[in-house]
């Protein structure tokens, strides 16, 4: 029986975007191994039949001693367990869990689910950690093209690569619902951590500068703290009544429903699954023009793009859309349901990683054979 581990840095990155890969995995009889730090998501999997490393983590801290001990994690759970592939997800597992197989001989599949787009020396420094991690991988998963044409250039396009439309979608589970008969109050969500890098700065100046206008808009938003410092801010537009906060919900599909949009302002995304998930069931995006972004949306047709960081351009594609009639505003959703089944279903992802597993333990397979 043939051992898969998938490392990642939070329960839910399984549980919410590699389900159909996992059970399919243990349908075809692999042995499948979970790390992560423990959240209630992982009793479903262990449930089925995985099993299950809880380690300590700090997924976005810069602690050097924190992440030494991570690394060592790493290296104890790899020698235990010698898994004929190592699935890796998000920048840490990526990165570190990568390193380390490449010195074990551990045949690895890199997902990063996007670049920080930094400047200077820690730019210098991540270009570094991403030759460290990744030279050695059987395979990396490039999310959108920009990741592929930076990541190949570094690593000087000698590593095998599959492009997947990000963590697909799961467009069952995502189902169309028909779009809000009424525009008496059209809701917007923004759903994303709550962070600089999120662009809830210009969410929030947008929002402002929208009521203004609009007596009928509601912003909604949806997701943890990432900085506190925002906190208190959004509390008191709250009470203003500019925008509501939605808290954290672990099943969106009703609140997508609820509204007519979505605003991403992200400034930095693999594929985002947000995009993804409005546009399965039927409901226009707005997003930055980035990629992992402006790939799930098709300007004018199936939502809106506007400028990274640029408050008004991105208050004119809201105007844009309000201006619309609601059959418009429905035929959009349509067509971004229609666009998430040709390019973007999860069926496709998984097939991918199925060919790549197979692929890997076929040839490992053969060489033991040789041997």
């Amino acid at each position: 029986m043939n051992k898969v581990m998938l490392i990642s840095s939070k329960d839910y990155n399984f549980y919410n975007f590699r389900s159909e890969l996992i059970i399919e995995l243990l349908n075809l009889s692999y042995e499948v191994v979970l790390v992560c730090p423990y959240g209630k998501k992982i009793d479903y999997f262990t449930d089925k039949g995985c099993r299950f490393f809880n380690i300590e983590m700090d997924r976005r801290g810069k602690n050097v001693f924190k992440d030494l001990k991570l690394l060592s994690t790493y290296n104890e759970i790899l020698k235990l367990e010698k898994p004929d592939v190592v699935l890796t997800y998000t920048s840490k597992p990526s990165i570190y869990a990568g390193y380390l197989c490449g010195r074990l001989k551990i045949p690895y599949i890199v997902n990063n689910a996007g670049l920080m787009e930094t400047k200077g020396f820690f730019n210098l420094f991540m270009k570094l950690l991403y030759i460290i991690g990744w030279s050695k991988a059987s395979c990396i998963m490039y999310q959108n093209r920009r990741e592929h044409e930076v990541v190949n250039r570094l690593l000087k396009n000698k590593v095998h690569y599959r492009d997947i439309p990000g963590s697909g979608v799961n467009l069952k589970e995502f189902s169309f619902k028909e779009y809000p008969v009424c525009d008496d109050v059209i809701i917007f969500n923004y759903v994303a951590r709550i962070g600089k890098i999120k662009g809830i700065e210009e969410l929030i100046e947008c929002a402002k500068q929208i009521k203004e206008k609009y007596d009928n808009v509601q912003f909604v938003l949806y997701g943890d703290y990432d900085d506190e410092k925002y906190r208190k801010e959004i509390e008191e537009l709250a009470e203003q009544g500019i925008l509501k906060y939605g808290g954290i919900q672990l099943d969106m599909k009703p609140y997508i429903k609820a509204a007519h949009a979505v605003i991403h302002p992200s400034y930095y995304e693999g594929m985002t699954n947000v995009i993804l998930e409005h546009s399965a069931v039927g409901r226009p995006c707005i997003g930055s023009d980035i990629p992992g972004i402006k790939e799930g949306i098709d300007n004018g047709k199936t939502g809106f793009l506007f400028k990274l960081r640029n408050v008004d351009d991105m208050v004119s594609a809201v105007q844009r859309f309000l201006d619309l009639p609601n059959l418009k505003k429905r035929e959009m959703g349509c067509l971004a349901r229609k666009k998430m089944e040709k390019e973007f279903s999860r069926e496709i992802v998984t097939n991918i990683y199925l060919e790549e597993i197979k692929r890997i333990t076929k040839y490992v397979s053969d060489n033991v054979k040789t041997l």
